[in-house]
């Protein structure tokens, strides 16, 4: 497959010395691993650029096998160094009117919102997440992502709470699946309700963007 380009911002403090170069490895966490991209020489910390990463880069990039260093005369081998995950920030205001089927007896001012945030790691990824909700027909006794586009039902991709409390917050696996479809618009966060089985609210979610960022 091609590869892609790689826009960088790179950061830092406290350095024993001058930063005299930067660099992406390729390798896991804890273990040295060959210079794949270089990113500057000598640097200064809000340094950005651009670089052509290969297929091979690419995937360790999105897959967690890929680090950044920044390298000091003092420590030529690097100084410190981040592994790098795909992060991406997640938000959906629910509402009645986008819930399928429409539910019953709606009471006015009913809503909820949802946020999350992704941390990738090879084919899944860990969400942590938050859902408030109000006006509700009743207590609500579960909360799921589905996959599923904007105007119609689709199947439970990922169980949130159950019962659930307004606040309530956790943090869960997502699947390759789920992952695909946060990234192409086609999950929506529900809020059930004994009255409403099939659901009261519910919000479609943006198409996520991921971004790399070191940890």
């Amino acid at each position: 497959g091609a590869g892609a380009t790689l826009d960088w911002e790179l950061t830092f403090s406290g350095l024993s010395g001058r930063a005299n170069a930067a660099h992406i490895h390729t390798g896991i966490r804890g273990q040295p691993g060959p210079v794949s991209v270089p990113l500057c020489g000598p640097c200064d910390s809000g340094a950005s650029g651009n670089a052509t990463i290969t297929p091979t880069v690419l995937q360790a990039l999105q897959t967690g096998g890929a680090y950044a260093n920044v390298h000091t005369p003092m420590n030529a081998a690097g100084e410190i160094r981040g592994q790098i995950s795909v992060l991406a920030t997640v938000r959906g205001t629910l509402s009645a009117r986008q819930e399928v089927p429409r539910p019953k007896g709606t009471r006015r001012g009913v809503r909820g919102a949802f946020s999350g945030t992704l941390t990738k790691s090879g084919t899944t990824a860990s969400l942590a997440w938050r859902l408030t909700f109000a006006r509700l027909t009743g207590r609500v006794v579960a909360a799921h992502i589905h996959i599923g586009r904007r105007g119609r039902p689709g199947p439970v991709a990922l169980p949130l709470c159950g019962p659930c409390r307004n606040g309530g917050r956790g943090t869960a696996t997502a699947s390759a699946s789920l992952l695909n479809a946060l990234e192409t618009g086609r999950a929506y966060v529900n809020v059930h309700t004994r009255r409403n089985a099939a659901g009261e609210i519910r919000a479609q979610l943006p198409a996520v963007p991921l971004v790399m960022s070191t940890g």
